[in-house]
């Protein structure tokens, strides 16, 4: 459980490393897995194989664009790879993860809107521009209010860390700013974000002071689905390899409109996601982590 200092932090800032959660064994198994998939490539998978309902290079295809293969800067992004791994599938169900989610959303129930690997190579390893969740996420509403990113490797400024942008999350939709950022890329350059941008006059936080947001293998760091914030590009000798595991509220109804996990929900326009079909188990109920098979 969080204490309530850390909820009152992750109120005011928008994110919260919530410190070490995974043992290193678990770490061990859950990094093993992954480098298979990963080995495994886009095209790898048998067709009748549990797979991902997705696999690409992020920064070839981009945000919301159609895949184009791979880049000389890769950000390889594979999304629900808890469908074809049993092992990661116990992951986007972790009891303390599930429950914080919990808390931090203030609601008892929760479903997966589906999780996403982000894997930077060493040396060539991408940016991922400056964005906020929530607008990239039409098909639901209301938004997914909070993601749990739990990194394989130590992130840190040398292999592309996440930087966020403390308060952001109360300045609401600004992905027309955003979306005007994604020429910076490297590290030097990535904290120089929307310079002129001026927050509105009620927000807690006045200015954009992006920081730096260092996460170790097997801690667990929160955001909220408004905060600003991206990676720049790896150039280390070192991998970064991380997943984020991105929760619904029971409010979320679906909207009919289009994004990678769209033509996988089963309902019509209107219909609340809890019916959304396999591919959005509910993972908390009456406050409480649902266990596989529940």
């Amino acid at each position: 459980m969080l204490s309530e200092q850390q909820v009152d932090e992750f109120d005011g800032d928008g994110f919260l490393n919530a410190g070490p959660v995974l043992d290193e064994a678990l770490l061990a198994r859950l990094t093993e897995e992954l480098d298979r998939i990963l080995e495994k490539g886009p095209d790898g998978f048998a067709e009748r194989e549990p797979q991902p309902v997705l696999f690409r290079d992020l920064a070839a295809g981009g945000y919301d664009g159609e895949d184009g293969g791979s880049g000389p800067t890769p950000v390889w992004q594979i999304v629900n790879i808890w469908e074809a791994s049993p092992l990661f599938e116990g992951l986007i169900r972790h009891p303390f993860v599930v429950k914080a989610s919990s808390q931090l959303t203030g609601f008892d129930s929760l479903q997966v809107w589906h999780d996403q690997v982000q894997y930077k190579p060493p040396l060539v390893g991408g940016a991922t521009g400056w964005h906020q969740d929530a607008p990239l996420w039409p098909s639901i509403e209301p938004m997914t209010p909070v993601s749990a990113w739990i990194p394989f490797d130590d992130a840190d400024e040398s292999n592309g860390c996440m930087w966020m942008v403390p308060g952001s999350h109360k300045w609401g939709n600004q992905m027309d700013v955003l979306g005007t950022q994604h020429h910076l890329k490297t590290l030097a350059e990535f904290a120089d974000v929307a310079p002129d941008f001026v927050p509105p006059p009620d927000a807690p936080v006045r200015e954009v002071a992006a920081v730096c947001r260092p996460v170790r293998r097997g801690e667990v760091h929160f955001h909220h689905s408004l905060t600003w914030h991206g990676s720049p590009m790896n150039r280390s000798e070192r991998p970064r390899r991380a997943i984020a595991i991105h929760y619904m509220t029971g409010e979320a109804r679906y909207t009919g409109r289009a994004h990678c996990m769209q033509p996988f929900i089963t309902i019509d326009v209107g219909q609340p996601m809890s019916g959304a079909g396999p591919h959005f188990p509910v993972v908390c109920r009456d406050g409480e982590p649902v266990p596989r098979g529940n």
